[in-house]
């Protein structure tokens, strides 16, 4: 029995050693792949806000696995990693009205957000079937023809943070989906004349979060831990609005799209720094309008319209 019992361990082992693991080629980003889309590996980080609004909504969940799916058939290889949205906040809120603590308050927070990655693998054809929270599988299960789905892991860091430290481990570019179309000056709801940035470095943007503080169910545009990760593995970024799935794919695509961009600072640029520059304004220019063509954009807005990023909705 016992022989029969080791024989079967050995067979798990040598299937084991049959499946080859590879891992996605680690990129450098001294030229940024941004718009040529070098690397077909993309961390998406989805924000609750673009599945439900205050409760699950099927037919978005529907509209954006749809968008995903198309991409994945194409051949791109995407890690998605879900948010918890205004759900999450309102359990969070409730939790601290009853007395929790910031851990507490935490750990609530990332339950809602493995609720809403499970919504989503329902609809992803090639998900795998498991809410995912161990880094170190993403690689392996892109591998096996799979796409990871992750909610939050650790109490102090966002889901945007966990997908950061995706695309650091895979080399990977790294998107954000939010329900605005980028970095703004001021929440463009109740702003009507705040400016998009189109073109950040990670400095700046660090600058810009660094004067907010984490707290649990905070409702900022990124998190501090997340763009110090981008920033220390030069990894660029995209802020698009989630609801515009025709943008969505044209990002992941490599091609023109609206939202902004988050670059390497000017010394991190080992090579190829005014070609980038250039494929980057290049991209931004819209081939129809001659206005849009005359229009020279600034990277940045001056100080003292600097982004309140508390204010922005996710």
């Amino acid at each position: 029995m016992f022989e029969d019992m080791f024989g079967m361990f050995n067979k798990d082992k040598e299937a084991d050693e049959e499946t080859e693991i590879i891992r996605p080629e680690r990129k450098t980003y001294s030229s940024p792949p941004v718009y040529s889309a070098v690397s077909n590996v993309t961390v998406i980080s989805v924000g609750g806000s673009i599945l439900m609004d205050g409760k699950p909504k099927a037919e978005a969940i529907l509209a954006i696995s749809n968008c995903l799916n198309e991409l994945i058939r194409q051949g791109h290889r995407l890690v998605l990693v879900v948010g918890g949205g205004k759900i999450a906040r309102d359990y969070v809120n409730a939790a601290k009205e009853l007395g929790a603590n910031n851990f507490e308050l935490d750990e609530f927070g990332i339950k809602i957000t493995r609720v809403n990655a499970l919504l989503l693998i329902t609809s992803i054809e090639s998900a795998f079937p498991k809410v995912l929270s161990d880094v170190s599988r993403a690689g392996e299960i892109l591998a096996n023809g799979k796409t990871p789905i992750y909610g939050g892991l650790i109490p102090g860091f966002t889901t945007d943070a966990v997908a950061a430290l995706i695309a650091e481990s895979l080399g990977a570019r790294f998107i954000n989906l939010s329900n605005v179309d980028g970095i703004f000056t001021a929440d463009p709801s109740a702003h009507p004349s705040a400016r998009m940035y189109t073109e950040l470095n990670h400095s700046k943007l660090i600058e810009i979060l660094a004067g907010n503080a984490m707290k649990p169910g905070q409702n900022l545009i990124l998190d501090l831990p997340a763009a110090m990760i981008l920033k220390r593995s030069q990894i660029p970024a995209l802020f698009l609005n989630g609801h515009d799935l025709e943008n969505v794919t044209a990002a992941v695509q490599g091609i023109e799209f609206k939202g902004t961009i988050v670059m390497p600072d000017s010394d991190e640029l080992i090579e190829g720094e005014e070609e980038v520059k250039k494929r980057v304004r290049k991209a931004k220019k819209k081939k129809t309008a001659k206005k849009s063509k005359a229009k020279k954009i600034p990277a940045f807005y001056e100080d003292d319209e600097e982004p309140h990023p508390d204010n922005i909705k996710f």
